[in-house]
């Protein structure tokens, strides 16, 4: 057998280098393409979660699991969930949010507002055991959010409901909504409803003095 001078085994060295670089480059080309790939997932989200939604299972069934593909698929389902509970259609914002958290259980702004939108679906009932079982999903809301007064103004507001002379777990419980997190609106109407019921309280009081 024919011994490899010097010179053969440098031209072989620098061809296995070679090979090994070219391979290199295109893990490093592939890898880029596919991180590229991935991240517009969640542009197409952004841009029309709606549209990307209904295109998501012929784009799954093309794609391995990947991180940045739920993430698409979870904002897709709770900016729907969110635009339908602005609409006060709670059905689908119930959908939506549903679904999010069958992708990330975890989450907890899918856990605040599904519980706020089932809680307003019960609400509008006027029900009286609906307005209890509005109540518990209110509190779950503010138990997912602790920093929102929004779900104690809605346990205010189906204290009222159920009667409109308890007043001070009425009060309270607008109390509790204002010493928290809540956008200017929401807390001027709140403030116009705790002075409404204050007024109403000293009117009744002073009916039976």
């Amino acid at each position: 057998m024919r011994s490899i001078n010097l010179f053969e085994k440098i031209k072989i060295c620098l061809t296995m280098l070679d090979k090994l670089k070219r391979t290199l480059i295109f893990m490093f080309i592939v890898s880029n393409f596919f991180k590229c790939s991935q991240n517009s997932y969640l542009v197409l989200a952004k841009k029309d979660p709606s549209n990307f939604l209904e295109k998501k299972d012929s784009i799954f069934s093309n794609l391995n699991l990947n991180k940045n593909y739920l993430d698409a698929v979870i904002f897709s389902h709770k900016n729907l969930g969110s635009k339908a509970i602005k609409k006060k259609d709670y059905k689908n914002a119930i959908y939506h949010f549903e679904e999010a958290l069958s992708y990330n259980k975890q989450d907890s702004v899918s856990i605040y507002n599904l519980n706020l939108a089932k809680g307003h679906k019960m609400y509008l009932t006027g029900n009286t055991d609906n307005l209890w079982e509005a109540m518990r999903f209110y509190s779950k809301a503010a138990q997912a959010d602790e920093t929102s007064g929004e779900p104690y103004y809605y346990i205010g507001l189906s204290y009222y409901k159920l009667s409109d002379k308890d007043f001070d777990l009425i009060i309270e419980s607008f109390n509790s909504a204002l010493d928290l997190y809540l956008t200017e609106s929401l807390r001027n109407e709140i403030v116009g409803k705790k002075i409404e019921t204050e007024i109403r309280k000293e009117k009744l009081e002073a009916f039976w003095n």
